[in-house]
């Protein structure tokens, strides 16, 4: 009779394995001689995941979550279905603007007969946080909600940063003509990502390629419409080159950017292919030779991390003016190189910053300190803190080994972001 509590306790002293399958994961949550830290790891692991749950292995749990890991449980009470529903509708009245999105998107995917109205509730209420919004939508049109596309384009002419993008990824999933003369006024007003994919639409749409010159794009919207014909034409015109700001080949596509770079003593190394300049020195160089390059109208941050991480700011994002500018070169110029790589904690700067569009992210290894080490935890946490802003996150491998490679790039991958590695 003893057996089997036995053989749990011995499968759950070895280490939680991310790639079992959630069915098994599942069944360890509650196995006999599970410890608290073991299920908050595999709550974690659920949580990165897609795919339906059960409300009975998931629902003890509350007993033990806390802090931020109440998002995960959130988020896994959202996939079960209608039994998680009371629940959730408790966790939406949170004052954490990350768990009241995640009640808020189960609650409109699960809830049939109400979920509707509670979604045009949350985004015309102005005490709810963006997030919540943002989640809202979202869960419109993945139910497949004809009202997805109204409250959409509603969001265009108000909406601003994760929500605005939202409103546009949420127009994208099936792009219409009658569209049109709504993104050509996001083009006019708007700057940085949001104008980007405004104009990213209205080729897709139109097949011209115009580029970010509102006037040109109404000009030939009102010759359509005098001529009587679509605003569409059949023949592709070859793409045409433009120039787009960069750091080290990473197209910046924001205004309100934050470079999160390593300081750790590996990147006092020489370059595979320029043995007479460090990683830092590269890394260090073309970053102060972009910033005078940025856009007046935005603004930016740096973030520095080895062991420790240091920052540029007070802790909010400053303007691209010329004095801020030079303040940030010396600074650059001060920078020393030592310690280990705590990139969680650089990535945890820079997600702090709350008017941020934009993140890049520089290494020449894997994390080897601060309080997250593991890769695909650390993956993990950037997907509570982005799931519902869509910051892009880019990242580069300076001189990396591949297996820090392929951790960058699932780190770009899954955050709307571009990857590159650089020896």
């Amino acid at each position: 009779m003893i057996l089997l509590p036995l053989l749990a306790l011995v499968q759950l002293a070895a280490p939680i394995q991310p790639q079992a399958s959630t069915q098994s994961l599942q069944r360890q949550l509650n196995a006999d001689g599970a410890r608290a830290e073991q299920r908050v790891r595999i709550l974690e692991i659920l949580a990165f995941r897609e795919g339906d749950l059960s409300y009975q292995a998931i629902s003890p749990l509350r007993k033990i979550v806390r802090g931020d890991l109440l998002i995960d449980y959130t988020r896994c009470l959202g996939r079960c279905g209608p039994e998680g529903l009371p629940e959730l509708y408790k966790l939406a009245k949170k004052s954490h603007p990350v768990i009241r999105a995640e009640a808020v998107y189960g609650i409109i995917l699960n809830d049939q007969a109400k979920g509707e109205r509670f979604a045009r509730g949350v985004l015309r209420s102005v005490k709810e946080p963006s997030e919540a919004k943002v989640a809202a939508l979202r869960a419109l049109a993945d139910r497949g909600s004809i009202l997805a596309r109204v409250e959409a384009v509603r969001r265009l002419a108000t909406a601003h940063g994760g929500l605005l993008l939202e409103a546009l990824d949420t127009l994208a999933r099936d792009p219409q003509l009658e569209d049109v003369r709504y993104l050509i006024d996001v083009v006019a007003t708007r700057s940085g990502r949001p104008r980007t994919a405004a104009v990213d639409l209205l080729q897709q749409i139109t097949n011209y390629r115009i580029g970010e010159d509102a006037r040109t794009w109404r000009y030939f919207m009102l010759k359509h419409k005098v001529e009587g014909t679509d605003f569409h034409r059949e023949e592709v015109e070859q793409e045409r080159q433009t120039e787009t700001l960069s750091y080290l080949g990473i197209p910046i596509l924001g205004e309100q950017v934050v470079f999160v770079l390593d300081a750790s003593g590996s990147m006092n190394a020489p370059l595979a292919e320029r043995s007479r300049q460090s990683r830092g020195a590269r890394a260090v160089d073309e970053l102060a030779a972009l910033l005078p390059r940025l856009p007046h109208t935005g603004s930016f941050d740096i973030v520095f991390f080895e062991s420790r991480v240091d920052r540029f700011s007070s802790g909010k994002l400053v303007p691209c003016a010329e004095a801020q500018v030079a303040s940030a070169t010396s600074w650059l110029d001060d920078r020393i190189f030592d310690g280990g790589t705590n990139l969680h904690g650089g990535l945890e700067e820079a997600f702090s910053r709350p008017d941020v569009e934009e993140i890049i992210v520089l290494t020449d290894g894997m994390p080897s300190a601060g309080e997250v080490q593991d890769p695909s935890r650390i993956l993990a946490w950037v997907k509570r803190w982005n799931r519902f802003r869509k910051i892009r996150v880019s990242s580069i491998a300076l001189s990396a080994p591949h297996s820090a490679s392929s951790f960058l790039y699932e780190l770009a991958k899954g955050n709307h972001g571009a990857f590159r590695a650089i020896r």
